[in-house]
């Protein structure tokens, strides 16, 4: 009997343990959790600000887009001194086709940085959720471990008083004469 006693408690001490290494592993999962997440957070913070500079600095060439139109109309009208400026004209507009070919292909990086940002964003997505089910699962697999352990703890109590019942039951057939007695 002691020694299914000290088996029970070695099992205990056992599940203890299992149960103290699951709830280190859930606590750990959190922690890179909230680090991933926070990573996140904060690349997504620097691909916005990075895409606000962009466009900025698109609203700032189409100031200037619209200056140099502005300009346009005015060396159009100025017929006197056309022929004069008229090189010049040319040449702001093949810089201005310039500045747009650059315009162009910067929006266009910028979908594809858009893009592979919401990509990103849905694997990081996919991820937390993941995360989040794992958890849930640790969590389920810690409350069934917490059940299995109460159980365990309810059979030793419910042994231990069957036991105390059986011993006096052998000592009354053993010393049937004390009970003679006593009455």
């Amino acid at each position: 009997m002691l020694e299914q006693l000290q088996r029970l408690k070695a099992h205990l001490d056992a599940l203890n343990k299992r149960l103290e290494k699951v709830e280190n592993e859930n606590a750990s999962l959190q922690q890179n959790q909230a680090n991933s997440e926070a990573q996140f957070r904060g690349q997504i913070s620097q691909k916005d600000d990075s895409i606000k500079q962009k466009q900025l600095q698109i609203d700032q060439l189409n100031q200037q887009l619209s200056q140099a139109q502005s300009q346009f109309k005015q060396l159009n009208t100025d017929a006197t001194a056309l022929a004069e400026r008229y090189g010049r004209l040319e040449k702001s507009c093949t810089d201005l086709k310039n500045r747009f070919q650059e315009i162009l292909t910067e929006r266009n990086e910028l979908r594809a940085v858009k893009e592979k940002m919401l990509g990103d964003q849905k694997k990081s997505q996919l991820q937390i959720e993941e995360l989040q089910a794992e958890r849930e699962r640790l969590i389920q697999k810690n409350d069934h471990a917490k059940v299995k352990v109460e159980a365990i703890i309810q059979r030793l109590a419910t042994l231990g008083t069957e036991q105390d019942q059986h011993a006096q039951e052998i000592q009354q057939l053993a010393h049937p004469t004390e009970q003679h007695e006593e009455i």
